[in-house]
């Protein structure tokens, strides 16, 4: 991305995120867990590229190869920075010194000027948006003369699905640009404000790298999604489980032991804005029962998060294993049962659902509901002969089904 230094690569990966428990009733202060997904997304950035003085942006998740003139990049990135401060001030660090909605109008003008007859859908121009924003953001400061690179960022995550793909793109663009200023050693220009970067290590990232690139994955959240809670951020960033509460920090717990899970896509496109203002309005009209519901599904999410955790210790012999995972199974099919109540199932989630209760497991929607994704928790013990047949009978049903860990890493440097 600079002139007269050799060629440069960079591989960045994240997780997504899957809600676990707490769907909806999160929304009315009630406590909701998450965690990483085994699914990730990939960065890959390269400065050998054949066409000179042209950037290529890649990405498959949202159909966009578009290109555009190294020159066009590098004169947005030196306009000054809109700021609710002055300059002097401000460097990466600091994201809350941003003046949010002007940046975004001037990215808007970019983009109607430069995309030319190139038109850019919903989904790539959020994604775009969220690319110069965060160029312009981290490297705007900088003494930096860009040259021609191809950045390309793919996914397992479908896109809009409620498994953090968002966020999880968020997070590779993040941690890539923090990457490319500690390897390239740039220096802010004399009217932004210094900054040390200590950590010596250039394959991983620290506890103050780490909170930076989760800071920042969710100012671009904000872009997507108005007001983000804060969860699919800090999930994508640092991995493991999380427990949040409306209004309060979600707190990170680091998993030891690995949870499989079978991910279902109805293949649904899913409404999150009407099933919300839906379960308001049922809410309104029923007040009493809707809470009745809602303080139920507290007391769910609750016993399964301190049955995963009891999971967590690894202390268990096998009779507490077996037990603690046939809780976490009753627990599920509550929740389910509850959401349904809600009215935020659907026909192919309940289908789902029974094709997994005749065969010994337990599922549930995750995510908004009426469509998207199910989830269900696969005990160490199961018989993977059962899960593939599972799997199969799923295929034949026309869902997509996959086999995952949750919890895993989170963002990661990886190996070119």
């Amino acid at each position: 991305m600079t002139s007269s230094q050799p060629p440069l690569k960079i591989r960045i990966s994240a997780p997504g995120k899957v809600i676990l428990h707490g769907e909806h009733s999160v929304v009315y202060n009630k406590l909701a867990v998450a965690a990483s997904l085994g699914l990730r997304t990939q960065l890959e950035y390269s400065e050998e590229v054949e066409r000179q003085n042209v950037v290529a942006l890649d990405f498959p998740a949202v159909n966009m190869l578009h290109f555009y003139h190294v020159q066009d990049l590098q004169d947005f990135i030196d306009k000054p920075l809109p700021l609710i401060k002055s300059p002097c001030t401000y460097n990466f660090t600091h994201p809350e010194l941003l003046d949010h909605e002007e940046i975004l109008a001037s990215i808007a003008t970019f983009i109607a000027e430069k995309s030319g007859s190139h038109r850019l859908e919903a989904n790539q121009q959020l994604a775009f948006t969220s690319f110069l924003y965060l160029l312009w953001a981290f490297l705007g400061p900088m003494n930096i003369q860009l040259t021609h690179f191809k950045l390309r960022v793919k996914s397992e995550l479908t896109v809009s699905a409620g498994t953090g793909s968002s966020a999880s793109f968020a997070v590779v663009i993040v941690a890539f640009f923090l990457q490319f200023i500690r390897l390239r050693k740039l220096k802010p220009k004399d009217n932004y404000k210094g900054f040390n970067i200590t950590n010596p290590n250039l394959e991983s990232f620290d506890k103050k790298e780490l909170e930076l690139i989760s800071k920042w994955a969710f100012q671009s959240e904000r872009i997507i999604h108005g007001t983000p809670s804060g969860v699919d951020n800090t999930i994508c960033t640092y991995g493991g489980l999380v427990q949040f509460r409306k209004g309060t920090l979600p707190l990170l717990i680091e998993l030891a032991t690995k949870f499989t899970t079978i991910l279902i896509n109805t293949k649904l496109p899913r409404d999150t804005k009407r099933l919300v203002s839906m379960v308001a309005e049922r809410r309104e009209k029923y007040k009493s029962i809707i809470d009745g519901i809602l303080n139920s599904m507290d007391q769910v999410t609750t016993r399964a998060l301190q049955c995963m955790q009891k999971i967590n210790t690894k202390t268990l012999n096998d009779f507490e294993l077996l037990n603690s995972y046939e809780t976490l199974g009753e627990l599920t099919d509550l929740n389910q049962n509850l959401l349904r109540c809600l009215g935020v199932s659907h026909p192919k989630l309940d289908e789902i659902c029974f094709v997994l209760s005749n065969n010994g497991l337990h599922g549930k929607l995750t995510g908004a509901g009426g469509g998207g994704y199910a989830i269900c928790l696969v005990p160490p013990h199961f018989d993977k002969v059962v899960v593939k047949k599972i799997m199969e009978e799923l295929k034949l049903k026309e869902f997509d089904a996959v086999l995952t860990d949750l919890g895993g890493c989170g963002v990661s440097i990886d190996s070119l």
